[in-house]
């Protein structure tokens, strides 16, 4: 069967198990909007792994995006979320600007202009480095920073940056030639960037911000 008959097979019950365990684990465990807006937000990221695998060509990689940003808009604007106890619109946008990201990622990932090792690492920091860093964050991260409209806490913000760090550092120690002062060197830099950028970008709109100049700072190194 062709890769990209696969790839979507695939993207679909994805999807729908990432919003199922979530469903399920706010009222089996009874956790917050925000922590469930969350595993949904670090779940979807790893659909990129799908995308890297099975897709070979640009029209059936945009099919999981597309399919994302349509059903997340439906949640959001019809108030479907609500049902799920995730009634704050404002918040729910960021479910809206993720997938938007991963679409520009994919078109210009085929288009040539960033490399998919980029994207890759793009994509998983503001997955797990945004929503660990909001998870963790909002549980311990006491003291918050001195930005008002974005309430972040320093902890969070600790966490966003060496999770940043980790990834970058994994993606190009496995899949780059750079020597391995360069790796350190860069993978600092993603993560201080990214964390300073999460912090001050207000109205969810980081989810577009981190991930798009995480990719062009990693394709002037790459």
């Amino acid at each position: 069967m062709n890769s990209n008959i696969i790839g979507l097979l695939i993207s679909f019950p994805f999807l729908a198990l990432v919003i199922a365990v979530g469903i399920f684990l706010k009222h089996r465990f009874s956790i917050t909007s925000e922590s469930m807006r969350k595993f949904v937000h670090i779940g979807v990221s790893n659909w990129w792994f799908i995308e890297v695998n099975f897709f070979t060509t640009l029209a059936y990689a945009l099919v999981g995006p597309i399919f994302f940003i349509i059903t997340n808009s439906l949640f959001t604007f019809l108030g479907w979320g609500k049902a799920l106890g995730m009634d704050d619109r404002k918040r729910n946008y960021g479910l809206i600007y993720f997938p938007i990201t991963l679409l520009i990622l994919v078109v210009m990932q085929y288009q040539g202009i960033v490399s998919s090792l980029a994207c890759s690492i793009a994509v998983l920091i503001m997955g797990y480095g945004d929503g660990l860093a909001a998870l963790i964050g909002a549980k311990w991260g006491k003291k918050k920073l001195p930005i008002r409209f974005a309430k972040k806490s320093y902890l969070g913000t600790l966490v966003m940056a060496g999770v940043s760090f980790i990834i970058t550092f994994i993606g190009l120690a496995s899949y780059s030639t750079l020597g391995m002062t360069s790796i350190v060197g860069i993978s600092l830099l993603i993560g201080l960037v990214s964390a300073l950028v999460e912090a001050v970008t207000p109205l969810a709109l980081d989810n577009i911000t981190v991930p798009l100049l995480a990719v062009f700072l990693l394709e002037v190194f790459l």
